[in-house]
């Protein structure tokens, strides 16, 4: 795999908790530019947040999904509701390549600080639902988002650069498949649809061979077929997350589900790192929700005694 970013060019967000703050105190710091993405939107602090940005003078640019199951009609209504502030508002086009949809969350601020994102700006993911995203201080990787961009903004063909960002569906399932072959002892995932076969035989080889492999995920139907594998289901928040931690020492946070369809026929966005503080922060984050869950479950047991 390529070289993975350090965690100095990087801070954690966790939801619920950091809330609106990463993405609003982003936005206040735009001098020049802001380019977004929305698959979802609802949050009216966010929104303001942008249309301050618009009367400081800043250019804010937002692709707005077309496709969003449930949503069509609100994001059209959005869509018009942002033009109306001020920002710049496009459609994605699927140039070349068709795709199914363009589900990623990403912001990118004068072309240096970036965020991936695994959740909306939405009041349900900021306040209710488990969820993560990545800042990243760092002018390569947001060039790099800032082109893909403005390769969907254009509809033109994107080709990715050998950066350690995840792009559906150019090259998320040769790292996302690479990133779990490397792990030795242990992997942790959260993610409510773990439907992918390659995936899910390697999950299964690797826990065969004596690899702690646990998952909060939305479904167990494979749990049980290893000892060294095990699934839960959240328990306290709407679980929305999509990450995963191999060893204690790198970690995936992205919107790609380990799903066919999220790999390889839509456009998601996330980016591998490297850092055991980090990784082992998310890991505790995961252990909460682990221990929560068997607490839940011995409640509901005790409930229909």
């Amino acid at each position: 795999m390529d070289a993975y970013r350090k965690a100095q060019n990087l801070s954690l967000i966790i939801q619920p908790g950091d809330s609106f703050f990463p993405m609003v105190d982003a936005i206040d710091s735009a001098q020049q530019e802001i380019k977004m993405t929305i698959f979802r939107m609802d949050d009216p602090i966010v929104r303001d947040a942008m249309s301050y940005a618009v009367a400081r003078g800043v250019k804010v640019q937002a692709l707005v999904a077309s496709s969003s199951k449930g949503w069509n009609k609100k994001n059209k209504k959005l869509a018009e509701e942002l033009t109306k502030l001020g920002v710049e508002v496009r459609t994605p086009k699927a140039g070349r390549e068709k795709l199914k949809r363009y589900h990623y969350k990403i912001m990118m601020i004068d072309d240096r600080v970036s965020l991936i994102l695994t959740f909306n700006p939405t009041q349900q993911n900021l306040h209710y639902a488990r969820d993560f995203g990545l800042l990243i201080r760092d002018p390569d990787i947001s060039t790099e988002l800032g082109r893909l961009f403005d390769s969907d903004w254009q509809g033109t063909i994107f080709k990715p650069k050998d950066l350690p960002l995840v792009i559906s569906p150019d090259n998320s399932r040769v790292k996302l498949i690479a990133l779990l072959e490397s792990a030795t002892h242990s992997i942790r995932i959260m993610d409510g649809k773990i439907e992918d076969k390659q995936v899910l035989g390697l999950l299964l080889r690797k826990a065969s061979a004596g690899c702690s492999v646990k998952m909060i995920s939305s479904d167990d139907y494979y749990d049980q077929v290893v000892p060294s594998l095990q699934v839960k289901t959240l328990a306290r928040f709407r679980l929305h997350a999509k990450c995963v931690v191999v060893d204690g020492l790198r970690f995936f946070v992205g919107s790609q589900n380990l799903r066919r369809v999220s790999m390889d026929a839509r456009r998601e966005v996330g980016m591998i790192a490297e850092d055991a503080a980090m990784a082992q922060r998310i890991e505790r984050v995961f252990d909460e929700d682990w221990n929560n869950a068997a607490e839940m479950a011995v409640v509901n047991e005790q409930s229909r005694t």
